[in-house]
C-alpha cells in the first residue's frame, strides 16, 4: 500500500472498534523475537507462519485484524509500527525476524529484505536448499530503513515478504479463522517454516554471536 488510514498504531487502537483487532505475544525470554506486522485477515497467511517459526522457543508478537472486509485498513506500514508490549520484546532481543504479504507479483518468489546481512545471507541460503525462490535484492519491500520495526534490536533483523500465489500454496483451506484454530497446512509451509528455523539456529550458532550466547 502507498499510504495507510491510521499514521500510527497507537491511533488505530483509539479510533476502531477493540474486537477489530488482537494481539498474540508470547515472551520466551529468547534473544529472537518473530513478528507478523499485519496478520489476520490483512495480510492472510502470515500470523500463521510466524507462530509456526518461534514454536516453543522464540519470542511472538502478531497483530491480527479481525475485519474480512476492506482488512487493509487496518495496515500500519511497518516504518511506524510501534506498541509497548513489541517495544518491550525488541529491547530484550538480538535480533527480530518479520513475516509479510506483499500481494501478487505473478511468480512464487521471496522478496528476502532486513538490515542483518548474515542472517539474510543464511536465510536465503536455507530458503533456497528448501527449493524455494527467492530475490535477496527485491525492487522494493527491502526493509532497509532502519526505523523498519525489524530493525530495532541491536543485531537488526531480516523481513521475510511471501507473494499471494505462494501463500496459497501453505494451505488446505483458509489460512485465518477468527477463532485463532491452527488452519490446516501443506508440506511446503512445513519446508517454509523448516528453513528459517534452520538458519536462526545457524545464526545462533555462529562464532559471531558466541559472546553474546
Amino acid at each position: 500500500m502507498s499510504s495507510d488510514l491510521y499514521a500510527s498504531l497507537a491511533a488505530l487502537k483509539e479510533q476502531v472498534r477493540k474486537d477489530a483487532y488482537r494481539i498474540r505475544r508470547l515472551d520466551r525470554n529468547s534473544p529472537v523475537t518473530i513478528i507478523a506486522p499485519h496478520g489476520g485477515f490483512i495480510d492472510k497467511g502470515t500470523s500463521a507462519v510466524a507462530r509456526a517459526i518461534a514454536g516453543a522457543r522464540y519470542n511472538l508478537f502478531d497483530f491480527q485484524g479481525l475485519q474480512q472486509d476492506r482488512s487493509w485498513e487496518l495496515h500500519v506500514t511497518s516504518t511506524r509500527f510501534r506498541d509497548p508490549q513489541l517495544s518491550a520484546l525488541l529491547d530484550k532481543s538480538r535480533f527480530a525476524v518479520s513475516i509479510h504479504g506483499m500481494g501478487n507479483t505473478g511468480d512464487e518468489t521471496i522478496y528476502l529484505g532486513g538490515l542483518n546481512r548474515e542472517l539474510k545471507a543464511l536465510t536465503l541460503e536455507a530458503l533456497r536448499r528448501h527449493s524455494f525462490s527467492v530475490n535477496p535484492d527485491s525492487p522494493r519491500y527491502r526493509g532497509e530503513s532502519p526505523r523498519n520495526v525489524v530493525n530495532l534490536p541491536s543485531g537488526r533483523g531480516v523481513q521475510i515478504e511471501m507473494p499471494s500465489c505462494l501463500v496459497e500454496m501453505l494451505y488446505v483451506a483458509e489460512p485465518f479463522r477468527i477463532s485463532g484454530r491452527k488452519p490446516r497446512t501443506t508440506a511446503r509451509f512445513d519446508r517454509l517454516v523448516a528453513a528459517v528455523r534452520l538458519s536462526l539456529r545457524q545464526y545462533l550458532r555462529a562464532p559471531s554471536q558466541k559472546h553474546c550466547a
